[in-house]
């Protein structure tokens, strides 16, 4: 059986526990993103749609000052419509300069077949597709557009 004292000990560690915890969670002791701005857009093939859905890498050049170097990606539908992901879904990028590459083909069938892209080679690789973003601070969010021709 307990006493009242061990009682009374018990329910104080049991509120201040709790209390700690209330005040933790307010304070959002969690780890802290940096900041990020929405980025949304379309991206065509030709002027016109894609065969299948793709992706656009976002690979940052150039990290805003006192942001870090951090990769963002949009998956896009036929239609080429994207939101692009850094940390969570639809979060967008970081401030900085980017540059993207682009990625849509067939699917792998077997090791045998070579796998087929939609995309010209150029558009590949971030450092030779020209396809430039920069993100300032405090953007809030964008609408970019980028149109890839056909070879």
């Amino acid at each position: 059986m307990h006493t009242k004292g061990e009682i009374f000990f018990k329910q104080t560690v049991f509120a201040y526990a709790a209390l700690l915890l209330l005040v933790a969670l307010a304070c959002g002791c969690g780890p802290r993103r940096p900041e990020t701005v929405q980025i949304r857009g379309r991206i065509t093939l030709n002027g016109g749609d894609w065969p299948v859905p793709g992706m656009i890498i976002f690979t940052p050049v150039e990290p805003a000052e006192g942001f870090p170097r951090r990769a963002g990606r949009g998956v896009f539908d036929p239609q080429g419509r994207f939101q692009v992901t850094t940390y969570v879904k639809g979060d967008g990028l970081m401030p900085g300069k980017y540059r993207a590459t682009v990625l849509c083909g067939e699917p792998i069938v077997d090791m045998d077949t070579p796998a087929k892209s939609f995309v010209p080679d150029r558009y590949q690789n971030s450092a030779q597709s020209g396809l430039e973003l920069i993100v300032l601070p405090g953007s809030g969010h964008m609408e970019v557009e980028y149109d890839i021709p056909a070879e």
